[in-house]
């Protein structure tokens, strides 16, 4: 597992690499001046001047990604160009809110998506089916943002259990109220992985119980609870596992756009800004934060296989 470890680092250094100069190159291609946005529109030109000469914005253009990437090598992601806050001070203050909302979404995705895939796989052809398929496909058919807006307008505004807009972490309200503040955003979000959940395990559930050792061992008279919830189920989770590890990663993209409809102060919000400011320094720590997340979701996925999978782990 080591092995695998180094392996996953390796491979970063290269799609840090690539990201964050793609990212760098497209800010280079906006029209906002940082400088006026920090200065206003009422500053000499040799403040702006001067202000450029400090962010290093006056150099080439690959002698700037040159030193961002020498100071994110080092593990210095520069200061915000707006607010003249370290950049990975930031991006610490912002992740837990998105964290919180895509660990909540794909929590919501399993609960829901893992029971209705095996019962639509186990009555696969029945009505049960159709039904479970269905809704799988109207979840990932519906896009997050309209769901989340129907969630405020029709549950959020009609009840006070939970809050329409707002982030309220642990240590501010309790377990309670985080639950509370990221429960519409999270089942916004986890609607479509529960779809792809579902119709994921529905299609393991279908493949492995017409294999040759199912007929096998029920043809033996094992007990068919035994079958389904242990043999089969653990043969139907590798292909499951992999879905996760994907919808992970689209729930992390898709939390900025949830984050804006509930108004959660997390990176979506952070970097949306950025963008709209010519704020380089957040927009590539953002980046950079992002390869590691997905390095660290590759990684789980590699440890998930090797529980589920003995190959994997004899291999």
């Amino acid at each position: 597992m080591l092995r695998v470890a180094l392996g996953r680092i390796a491979a970063l250094i290269p799609l840090l690499i690539v990201a964050s100069f793609a990212a760098f190159l497209l800010l280079q291609l906006t029209s906002t001046d940082p400088a006026t946005v920090r200065l206003g529109d009422t500053a000499t030109d040799e403040a702006y001047a001067a202000f450029r000469h400090d962010i290093g914005v006056d150099r080439p253009v690959l002698v700037q990604y040159g030193s961002w990437l020498a100071g994110a090598v080092r593990g210095d992601l520069g200061v915000s160009w707006t607010s003249s806050t370290p950049v990975t001070e930031l991006l610490a203050t912002r992740l837990p809110v998105t964290l919180s909302i895509t660990v909540g979404a794909l929590v919501v995705g399993l609960v829901i998506g893992i029971p209705a895939g095996i019962a639509a796989g186990i009555r696969a052809g029945r009505s049960t089916d159709s039904l479970m398929t269905g809704g799988a496909s109207l979840g990932q058919a519906v896009p997050s943002f309209w769901l989340a807006l129907m969630l405020v307008a029709y549950v959020a505004m009609k009840t006070p259990l939970f809050p329409a807009t707002g982030y309220v972490s642990i240590g501010d309200g309790g377990v309670g109220d985080w639950l509370r503040s990221i429960a519409l955003p999270s089942f916004a979000l986890g609607a479509a992985a529960a779809g792809a959940f579902a119709r994921q395990t529905r299609a393991g559930y279908v493949r492995v119980l017409h294999e040759p050792y199912i007929r096998t061992a029920v043809a033996g008279g094992l007990d068919r609870r035994r079958i389904l919830w242990r043999t089969a189920l653990r043969n139907a989770a590798v292909p499951v596992v992999t879905t996760v590890a994907g919808q992970a990663a689209v729930l992390v993209g898709g939390a900025v756009i949830i984050e804006q409809v509930f108004a959660l102060p997390g990176l979506g919000q952070l970097v949306l800004n950025a963008i709209r400011n010519g704020d380089m320094p957040i927009v590539l720590g953002f980046v950079a934060m992002m390869a590691l997340l997905m390095a660290l979701i590759q990684f789980l996925l590699d440890l998930a296989y090797a529980l589920v999978d003995p190959r994997v782990r004899a291999a």
